[in-house]
């Protein structure tokens, strides 16, 4: 059956195209973290070597590239360039497994950060223009459940797999010749992608909407920002702090073995299942949040956002200190369903104010400063508070202050910004009824 490309059904196969592939670059970003050990011993690499692959190669690159290929997307065909940055990214991740040094890996990784840049910005940009905008919060939000999934898929059927290919050892594969269980996980998890990119082909691009103006200057969305930053300055705070709690997972195998005794494979289990229940399940309540308040508020997308952060900062710092493992578990999910409330309210509320013509920019530098304290800063604040705490046991105390330090300001700035925040979305949609009249 031909699907309508003007239909409903067309534009929700386009979001669940687009959520798939996003799940999927998530689960290539994660995937290294399960090969750790491995890789470390074939490759002879120390700690802090490992640290860069699992950071800064990924990650700073990654936010280098956004903001210039946001730009370059306003004025191209985002479907292609969506294109390849899925087959750049994913013949990243099944070259990583042919190298046999240092360098080269880290190159891979830098590869891979420079061909996910484009995925979410193209993405939310296409869906904004599919939909209209009563029902375009619903649509990202669906889509924003990427992360969740993508991330659970890493730690379940990642840690599966990881642990079948270790069970077969070294294997002669058709045209890669004989790899190491670590080397054959890349390339299986990289192989998926080509399969993408050619769906993305029956994908139409679609025609840019709610456009301001034609032919701004480069530096138009920065201006369109700046000139609004108490508006988008709030916005960029709230989801700032979901994101950099996003700390707390990298953390949880440490903090459950230290503090409580559990096991790395218990860990595990635990996270990606929460990954696959409460993120959803917090999807859903973005959904029917947006779907009671958008009628009745223009800034119903940030009071999403808000409620996320009211529901995950509590429970984020509460689980770390738990006096049982039993009760944090509770809390995390908890904290796992804000998390992902949020996740969905952010991307939704910066679409609801940018006009159409600087929207993948502007979704670019969105993804640039909310990157910016999770990835790179987060990790090494917690433990560097950790070892000045002069016990690794004190890594619950240390994660519960680092959420509170970062979340209570961070509500606070949200709330007293969802003023300013009604005043962008005036300012937007009086724009667009005078480019129309």
């Amino acid at each position: 059956m031909i699907l309508d490309r003007q239909g409903a059904g067309y534009r929700w196969y386009v979001v669940i195209l687009l959520l798939l592939i996003f799940i999927l670059s998530y689960f290539d970003r994660f995937i290294l973290s399960l090969l750790v050990e491995p890789i470390k011993e074939a490759l002879k690499l120390s700690d802090f070597q490992i640290g860069l692959l699992l950071g800064p190669a990924f990650s700073l690159f990654h936010i280098i590239v956004a903001i210039p290929l946001g730009w370059y997307a306003d004025r191209s065909n985002r479907k292609y360039l969506l294109i390849a940055g899925i087959l750049l990214w994913c013949t990243m991740t099944a070259s990583s497994g042919l190298v046999a040094t240092f360098l080269p890996l880290f190159l891979m990784r830098l590869g891979l950060g420079l061909g996910e840049a484009v995925v979410s910005p193209c993405s939310v940009s296409m869906i904004s223009d599919y939909f209209e905008r009563k029902d375009r919060p619903r649509a990202i939000s669906v889509y924003m459940a990427g992360p969740y999934l993508g991330a659970g898929l890493a730690f379940l059927l990642g840690g599966f797999l990881v642990r079948e290919l270790h069970e077969l050892g070294h294997v002669t594969w058709p045209l890669f010749g004989t790899l190491a269980p670590w080397q054959a996980t890349f390339v299986l998890v990289g192989i998926p992608g080509f399969v993408f990119a050619g769906l993305m082909m029956t994908v139409r691009e679609p025609q840019r909407q709610e456009r301001t103006a034609i032919g701004r200057n480069g530096w138009y969305a920065f201006q369109y920002i700046f000139a609004r930053w108490r508006g988008f300055g709030s916005l960029f705070v709230g989801s700032t702090c979901n994101f950099a709690l996003s700390a707390l997972t990298l953390w949880n195998v440490p903090l459950f073995s230290r503090v409580w005794g559990w096991g790395v494979a218990e860990t595990g289990l635990v996270t990606g299942a929460f990954y696959f229940t409460a993120g959803p399940i917090g999807t859903a309540v973005a959904v029917w949040a947006h779907k009671q308040l958008g009628a009745r508020h223009i800034d119903a997308s940030m009071r999403v956002l808000l409620l996320g952060l009211l529901i995950c900062v509590p429970a984020s710092a509460l689980y770390p200190s738990m006096p049982t493992p039993e009760i944090a578990v509770v809390f995390m999910f908890i904290a796992f369903i804000g998390k992902s409330v949020a996740t969905a309210g952010g991307p939704a509320s910066m679409a609801r104010i940018t006009p159409g013509e600087v929207r993948t920019q502007s979704m670019a530098i969105f993804n640039t400063v909310i990157s910016l304290i999770g990835p790179l800063l987060g990790p090494p604040i917690i433990g560097a508070a950790t070892d000045l705490s002069g016990d690794p046991r004190n890594i619950g105390l240390v994660l519960s202050g680092y959420v509170i330090l970062l979340g209570a300001p961070a509500i606070l700035i949200t709330w007293r910004g969802l003023a300013h925040y009604r005043l962008a979305a005036r300012d937007l949609d009086a724009s667009l009824a005078a480019s129309k009249g």
